[in-house]
């Protein structure tokens, strides 16, 4: 039962992949345009649910860790800034 919630936010990542999934797919133009808000919605609604249930302190370090900002700076410096 604890691992629910982080079952929710990493996979709110799948109905975001699915969306790429939708151009192969053989069903009519406005099936896959009724599909991606619905697929956006629920990737939005696990993600927030998880969060909720996971916790302020698990979230805060997801944000740190996944921060697209941190990925491409030189480790060194930023050791030494955090020193």
């Amino acid at each position: 039962m604890k691992r629910i919630p982080y079952y929710l936010v990493f996979g709110s990542f799948i109905p975001y992949l699915l969306i790429f999934a939708l151009p192969f797919l053989p069903v009519s133009g406005g099936v896959k345009a009724g599909l991606i808000p619905i697929l956006v919605i629920l990737g939005e609604v696990m993600f927030w649910i998880g969060g909720i249930l996971v916790g302020k302190e698990a979230m805060a370090a997801y944000r740190k860790k996944f921060n697209p900002a941190k990925w491409f700076k030189n480790k060194n410096r930023t050791e030494k800034n955090e020193n």
